[in-house]
């Protein structure tokens, strides 16, 4: 049996041409980025959930998206 080996390293690695790009930015511009990237991430997450777990409450799917984004990937 073959098994891939994924090199997870590369994901903690940003694309030189980001950057650059990141680098023309100021600091509330890349802040401003961070922030709305954050937000599209919660909102996924939380659509997902919503959508998988129909029993879930609003309540609940927050709290799961909260322990999720925190980093338990349970």
């Amino acid at each position: 049996m073959i098994r891939a080996v994924l090199d997870l390293s590369a994901l903690e690695v940003v694309h030189p041409r980001v950057a650059i790009a990141l680098r023309t930015k100021s600091g509330s511009e890349r802040l401003r980025l961070a922030h709305e990237s954050w937000e599209l991430a919660r909102e996924r997450v939380s659509a997902f959930f919503a959508a998988t777990h129909a029993d879930w409450d609003a309540a609940r799917v927050a709290r799961e998206v909260a322990r999720r984004l925190l980093g338990d990937s349970g």
